[in-house]
């Protein structure tokens, strides 16, 4: 069961959910249709099925990043990489049509990353100014709505200057997260992560 769940949700997110029909589904899970409606109820039990699994995917990453022995900037660089692997396969096409065609799904959804955003935002933001590396005059709330902001470019890129190219591209990605940290980080801990952008460890 699970692994059908993973495939169907690579074929959602590449493609988009309107264009995949549950013909495509069975053909991709090489079953029959009669197979699959046994199996599942509807289309919209796939979907949910799919966000379900991509929701545990990210706690599973603030969850694991959180409990690693490293300083705030390395969790943070850790938390990156894992991250992109999900965030960035999550393609504007997938949302916009999460948004339209099934509009409860999609809001538990963002009610979820923006609760996953604020948990890991203000962790780390703790941690990194009991450690000296972030600046003592942040707000953990700010910078968790700067995230939050992010995210939703992904829903709304009609509405800025951030292209979808721009929000699938790893060296958009790269700059904001340069912009991000030295923004956020004392003199001692933009020296601690300019040192790793130097290593390459990005």
């Amino acid at each position: 069961m699970h692994e059908q769940i993973e495939k169907v949700t690579n074929l959602f997110l590449q493609f988009g959910i309107k264009s995949i029909s549950m013909d495509d589904i069975a053909s991709e899970l090489g079953i029959s249709k009669k197979k699959l409606y046994q199996t599942y109820t509807d289309k919209t039990e796939l979907v949910e099925k799919t966000i379900t699994l991509i929701k545990l995917k990210i706690k599973e990453i603030v969850d694991e990043y959180s409990k690693l022995n490293m300083n705030a900037i390395e969790k943070e660089i850790y938390h990156r990489k894992k991250y992109l692997k999900t965030y960035l396969s999550i393609k504007p096409t997938f949302l916009f049509d999460l948004r339209k065609f099934y509009p409860s799904i999609f809001d538990d959804f963002i009610s979820f990353k923006k609760l996953q955003t604020v948990k890991s935002c203000n962790n780390l933001i703790i941690e990194g100014k009991k450690q000296g590396l972030y600046r003592e005059d942040l707000d953990p709330e700010f910078i968790s709505k700067l995230s939050i902001t992010l995210i939703s470019s992904f829903i709304h890129p009609d509405l800025n200057e951030i292209s979808e190219n721009d929000l699938m591209s790893k060296a958009f990605s790269d700059q904001f997260f340069i912009y991000h940290m030295n923004g956020i980080c004392t003199e001692k801990g933009r020296k601690i992560f300019n040192d790793l952008l130097k290593a390459e460890l990005l």
